[in-house]
């Protein structure tokens, strides 16, 4: 009786995964995956009888590769070319077209979205933070984009010590990020959920990076979060909540307050205190944002239990802020 081992090769070619998995494996979301494969052609996934997608060892290092050129600043259709021209599953070796490829579209390296974020809001460069915002939408959720970037990225910048316009800088990041919280809680299925309206009332300041992260939270809680404007008078705030239909409106302030929780335009008032970000020297500043994490997320925590349970909704999960 003889036997017949497997190459490598060949078993490589049976392990099959679902999209998943891949996404899983990759960080890429399946939306996007899909996107690559239908609108560039970028990838092609075998398919079951079913119609469901299976994805080979070579795929997942095709798709490892795109994230590698779109990180670089490389548009689409030069990544298909470059692919083509690299042929099935080169992985971009030493040595093979790849180089002349980079050379001829003169591709930067490839930088860290965080740091892209940040060296964006330290030049108010809108343009660096609208490609950064491209590259990480071609496979991060615009969620993630917004907890795991953004509102990151401002964290960071809050802890840093001075640098030259370091105030407009925090203002300028802190209003674009207000922009596209605006956009995710727009998202479809959120309208008809309870309005949750967010008021920042520390002097002299934007949104914090605690502030914003208490959004991200709330929205997480199937909340329709919205974010008061800054720089209303008290009756143009209240106006705008009631209008907003606010089922509860939390009040950021840096004092605490005897009566923590009210009612005011037809909305359960409640009043969180949430710690700034001051910034710090070297070891210091690491130190200081580990602890600075640790009181949010306990603060964050409790201002979440108390619109819950106003609102009738199940006690929500501990929340957990990035860490990079």
């Amino acid at each position: 009786m003889s036997t017949t081992e497997s190459s490598p090769a060949e078993t490589e070619s049976q392990a099959l995964l679902p999209i998943r998995s891949v996404s899983q494996i990759t960080g890429v979301n399946p939306i996007t995956l899909r996107a690559w494969e239908r609108r560039y052609d970028l990838i092609r996934p075998t398919r079951t009888p079913a119609g469901h997608r299976l994805y080979s060892q070579a795929d997942i290092r095709t798709i490892k590769r795109i994230q590698e050129l779109a990180e670089s600043g490389m548009g689409f259709a030069q990544i298909a070319s470059l692919l083509e021209q690299e042929g099935p599953d080169t992985g971009g070796e030493p040595g093979d077209s790849s180089q002349s490829m980079t050379t001829q579209f003169s591709v930067s390296p490839p930088r860290s979205l965080l740091d892209r974020v940040m060296r964006a809001a330290i030049d108010l460069d809108p343009s660096e933070l609208r490609t950064a915002e491209a590259t990480a939408l071609m496979w991060l959720t615009p969620e993630d984009y917004l907890r795991d970037v953004l509102i990151e990225a401002h964290a960071q910048l809050e802890a840093r010590t001075a640098w030259p316009d370091r105030d407009l800088s925090l203002v300028w990041l802190a209003e674009y990020i207000k922009g596209r919280a605006e956009w995710v809680a727009e998202a479809p299925g959120r309208i008809s959920a309870p309005v949750v309206v967010i008021d920042n009332l520390v002097p002299g300041r934007p949104f914090s990076a605690g502030g914003l992260r208490l959004f991200t939270a709330l929205h997480d809680d199937q909340f329709h979060v919205r974010l008061l404007p800054t720089g209303l008078t008290e009756t143009q705030r209240t106006q705008v909540a009631r209008r907003w239909g606010a089922r509860a409106w939390i009040r950021i302030d840096t004092t605490r307050h005897e009566n923590p929780v009210g009612s005011a335009a037809g909305a359960r008032v409640f009043w969180c205190e949430l710690p700034l970000l001051e910034p710090e020297n070297g070891n210091q500043a690491v130190d200081f944002m580990q602890r600075w994490r640790e009181l949010v997320e306990k603060d964050i925590q409790q201002c979440r239990e108390l619109v819950a349970k106003a609102l009738g909704r199940p006690e929500p999960a501990p929340v957990r802020l990035t860490r990079h």
